[in-house]
């Protein structure tokens, strides 16, 4: 179980050449929750559930929210696992919210939408680890299909300390048919957790150092982890 508390800004955009422009301002606080429960040797429930506070202005518009984000929930399976690898598979139902449901969409908007993804991690020397996750969402409705890339590298610097270098890359599939602009957004995370007991706290922060219709974030977080 991980619990994030998160503090997300933006006064930036990228436009559809992906130049940055100043047209308004964006502001997130959200608290967070994500389950990992394992009900088998070979499958795992996953669950996303985050509230959040919203502002947002672009232009003359003016956009806020406060309640839930969009909710996942899922279930993963092992296909492969050996002592250094494990490859799986998840399927995943997202359900919209009163808050951000889509990255580049007014708060609020977005239908349901159902993701497939295949995960793969390994082991690296003693002290690291990678993971990468391919997904695609599929959305219901007039609103963007999406193809979605998450890799991540882990290290231990030292017992109990650990830290972890992310990316989490989104791209429009079928802009036609919605009827929107395409986007495309990358985010670089950084954090470094330490270990007390069952317990390990993270500090880390997020920017985005290139997108195309979408907001310049940068966030600061701090996470608990809990094994139980």
């Amino acid at each position: 179980m991980i619990t994030t508390t998160l503090f997300d800004r933006a006064d930036l955009s990228f436009d559809d050449a992906g130049e940055r422009r100043d047209d308004g301002y964006f502001y997130k606080d959200e608290l967070a929750l994500y389950l990992e429960y394992g009900l088998s040797d070979r499958f795992t429930l996953v669950s996303r559930a985050a509230w959040q506070t919203v502002e947002r202005r672009r232009g003359p518009d003016f956009d806020s929210a406060q309640g839930f984000a969009a909710t996942e929930i899922g279930l993963r399976g092992a296909l492969y696992s050996s002592a250094r690898q494990v490859v799986s598979l998840q399927a995943m139902a997202v359900l919209p919210g009163e808050g951000e449901n889509i990255s580049n969409q007014p708060l609020g908007d977005g239908g349901n939408a159902w993701e497939v993804r295949a995960l793969w991690g390994a082991n690296i020397a003693d002290d690291g680890f990678a993971d990468a996750q391919l997904a695609y969402r599929q959305r219901d409705g007039v609103y963007s299909d999406e193809a979605r890339l998450d890799l991540t590298l882990g290290w231990q610097p030292a017992r109990r300390w650990h830290v972890l270098a992310q990316s989490f890359s989104v791209w429009s599939l079928d802009a036609a048919r919605s009827g929107a602009p395409e986007f495309e957004q990358h985010k670089l995370q950084v954090s470094v957790g330490r270990e007390f007991g069952a317990v390990e706290c993270h500090l880390g922060a997020t920017m985005t150092p290139s997108g195309r219709n979408t907001i310049e974030e940068r966030a600061l977080f701090v996470s608990v982890w809990r094994r139980f």
